[in-house]
C-alpha cells in the first residue's frame, strides 16, 4: 500500500435513513452531533413500502397503506424539528420503492449525498439493516461511505460530535487506503488518537507471528503521512485471529468512538460477514462503523 497522502474530507450533504426505531434514533443522533461539527445539510429519509411492515409499523400491521403514510410523515416532521431546533439545516423525504434499499441507494445518488448514516437492528444480526437493506448491498454498493450505528452504541454527547479515539483496520487494499483517508481527517479534525491495525491469520507458529508482526508493523508504518506526527502520535496494532472479532476486541479495549474499514468484494471482513461467521459485526460495536467502498 502506497503511503497515504494528507486529504481534507468535506461533508457537506448527510442522508440519514431511518424507520423511525430506538436503533434509527440513535443513528439521527449520531448524525446529527456530525452535522453539527461539519456544517452539513441534512436529509432524512423514510423509504414508504407499501408492501412491507416495518418495525415501527408492526403493532398496526393492519393499517392502511394511507394511514401508515400520514404516520411516516408524521414521524420525519418530529425528527425535522429536533434537528431544525439544533441548527442543523435539514429537510425530509418520503422515497417509496421496493426493495426499499435500492430506493434508499438511487435516493443518495441523485441527491450526491456525501454520507449515509443507518441504524442496525441486533435481532437481525447483519443480515439486514434499517430499512430491511442487506449490510452487504448497502455498504458495497452506496456511491459514499457508510456509517452503522448498532443498538449497542454509545449515545453521543450534545452538540457537535467530536472522536477521541479511532480504529483504523486495513488489509492492505486500495479500499483500505480510501477508508484511511476518512480516518485521517476524522482524527485530525478532531484531535483523536489513532490506531492503524492489520489482523493477521491465527494459524501460525510462534516464530512466523512474530515475523509477521514486524512485516505488517513496518507496513502500517509506512503509509503513515509524515504530517499526521505534527498533531497525532498515532499507534500501529498487529491482531492474530478472526478478523471481525479482533477488530471489535480492539475497539473495546481502547474505547473507540469510530471504526473505519474499507470494504470490497474480497475483503476478509466482509467475506466473513457475508457467510454468516461474524453475525454481530455491525450489531455489537459500541462505537459507529464506517465503511468505505
Amino acid at each position: 500500500m502506497p503511503v497515504l497522502q494528507r486529504v481534507s474530507v468535506s461533508l457537506k450533504s448527510i442522508l440519514v435513513a431511518t424507520d423511525f426505531s430506538s436503533v434509527s434514533d440513535l443513528a439521527t443522533s449520531y448524525a446529527k452531533a456530525l452535522a453539527l461539527n461539519f456544517r452539513s445539510s441534512v436529509v432524512i429519509a423514510h423509504v414508504f413500502d407499501p408492501s412491507m411492515v416495518t418495525a415501527y409499523v408492526e403493532g398496526i400491521f393492519r393499517t392502511p397503506v394511507k394511514q401508515r403514510r400520514e404516520l411516516s410523515v408524521e414521524g420525519l416532521e418530529k425528527l425535522q424539528k429536533d434537528f431544525s431546533a439544533a441548527g442543523v439545516e435539514v429537510r425530509t423525504a418520503l422515497p417509496e420503492g421496493h426493495p426499499p434499499q435500492a430506493a434508499l441507494l438511487r435516493f443518495a445518488q441523485e441527491h450526491e449525498a456525501d454520507l449515509i448514516v443507518a441504524g442496525t437492528h441486533s435481532k437481525w444480526g447483519l443480515e439486514r439493516l434499517v430499512l430491511g437493506s442487506t449490510a452487504e448491498e448497502l455498504i458495497r454498493k452506496a456511491a459514499c461511505p457508510v456509517l452503522t450505528v448498532g443498538p449497542h452504541a454509545r449515545q453521543p454527547e450534545a452538540g457537535p460530535l467530536v472522536f477521541r479515539t479511532i480504529v483504523y483496520a486495513t488489509d492492505f487494499s486500495v479500499h483500505a487506503s480510501k477508508a484511511a483517508v476518512y480516518a485521517l481527517s476524522f482524527a485530525q479534525d478532531s484531535g483523536a488518537h489513532l490506531y492503524f491495525c492489520h489482523i493477521a491469520g491465527a494459524e501460525a507458529t510462534p516464530a512466523e507471528s512474530e515475523a509477521m508482526d514486524t512485516a505488517f508493523n513496518a507496513a502500517l508504518n509506512k503509509m503513515i503521512p509524515e504530517s499526521v506526527y505534527e498533531w497525532c502520535s498515532p499507534q500501529t496494532v498487529v491482531r492474530h485471529g478472526h478478523p471481525a472479532a479482533a477488530i471489535l476486541e480492539l475497539a473495546d479495549n481502547v474505547n473507540a468512538d469510530l471504526i473505519v474499514l474499507g470494504a470490497r468484494n474480497a475483503s476478509f471482513w466482509l467475506t466473513h460477514i457475508e457467510h454468516g461467521l461474524t453475525p454481530d459485526l455491525l450489531a455489537a460495536a459500541r462505537c459507529p462503523v464506517m465503511t468505505v467502498c
